[in-house]
């Protein structure tokens, strides 16, 4: 059963209203460019977005800041995990910010200096010779988001991903020959290439990937793993359900009966003040606490629904 189109996409609605509050700026240009019908000009989202380094969570985050550039240590971007320069920059890029803020381009310089592997991957190792799947999938879907998306580095990267794509058409972080839902990570970089910008090894990349997914409905392989099940911010290092479905509905796979079950599992978490909570964090990295009304669980619960709404697979 598909979620019905029931839901008021304009700033009259309550939760779309909690979502667009003015202090958190970030939220309100992401509720503003996904879910607001009509959608603002791009001059106002524009306007919207210049206000995001200034106040609220994205403001907190390049408060730590050192030198502009990196945080915590200059010596890797990877480790202490969930508080250095990936793990910052991995949550700015989902906030909304881009490289045309000079400090979030000093970071993704300063990554990809550290970074970039001799494969074309990149990897958590300082100056590796090969690619890591995890931080390569991640980092690519990231500096996408900030504006890497035609920068060789990050062109490397995607071509990277689609060679590492097992012949089960999945992927695994850890070498073995079978892919896993864990390696997710491919497919939401993916996502993130327009349309008309993926090339054909990459269509086809896509393709098998989400009928690896869809095989599994997003939740199944092997015993119960009942952190699938949760909703989980930051998602950076571990999946879930709302995972799946973010990129899943934006590769415009939202009207595959296989996803049924998935849609239905995060109705289910959906208060009944229409606002989703988080279950669990990630780590150390706290942008909101777990059990409460969650802005960003909210924002990818409702962007999730809108794109199944509106896919035309």
């Amino acid at each position: 059963m598909m979620p019905k189109d029931d839901f008021d996409w304009t700033i009259q609605d309550p939760v779309i209203s909690w979502l667009m509050d003015s202090s958190e700026p970030s939220m309100r240009y992401l509720a503003s460019r996904d879910l607001l019908e009509p959608r603002p000009s791009q001059r106002r989202l524009e306007n919207i977005r210049l206000l995001i380094p200034r106040k609220g969570w994205a403001a907190k985050l390049l408060a730590g800041q050192r030198e502009n550039t990196w945080w915590v240590t200059k010596k890797t971007c990877y480790a202490p995990k969930f508080r250095s320069t990936i793990w910052r920059l991995q949550v700015l890029a989902d906030l909304g910010l881009s490289r045309r803020v000079e400090r979030v381009a000093n970071a993704a310089e300063f990554f990809l200096d550290l970074h970039l592997a001799k494969d074309g991957g990149y990897s958590g190792a300082v100056k590796p010779k090969r690619g890591h799947l995890c931080t390569t999938g991640n980092m690519t879907r990231s500096l996408i988001r900030l504006g890497y998306q035609k920068d060789e580095r990050v062109l490397s990267a995607v071509d990277w991903l689609v060679e590492e794509q097992l012949a089960d058409g999945g992927w695994d972080c850890f070498g073995r020959q079978g892919g896993t839902l864990d390696g997710w990570e491919a497919m939401s970089a993916f996502a993130e290439i327009p349309r008309s910008q993926r090339s054909r090894k990459v269509r086809l990349a896509i393709e098998r990937g989400a009928e690896f997914f869809l095989k599994r409905r997003l939740l199944h392989e092997g015993k119960r793993f009942a952190r699938w099940y949760w909703l989980r911010y930051p998602c950076h290092y571990f999946y879930d359900v709302l995972v799946g479905l973010d990129f899943m509905t934006a590769l415009g796979y939202g009207r595959d009966h296989r996803l049924n079950e998935a849609l239905r599992h995060l109705l289910s978490k959906r208060r009944p003040d229409g606002r989703w909570p988080l279950d669990h964090t990630n780590g150390n990295l706290v942008i909101e606490a777990p059990r409460k009304p969650s802005k960003i669980a909210t924002f990818l619960s409702l962007r999730v629904i809108k794109r199944s709404l509106k896919s035309s697979s």
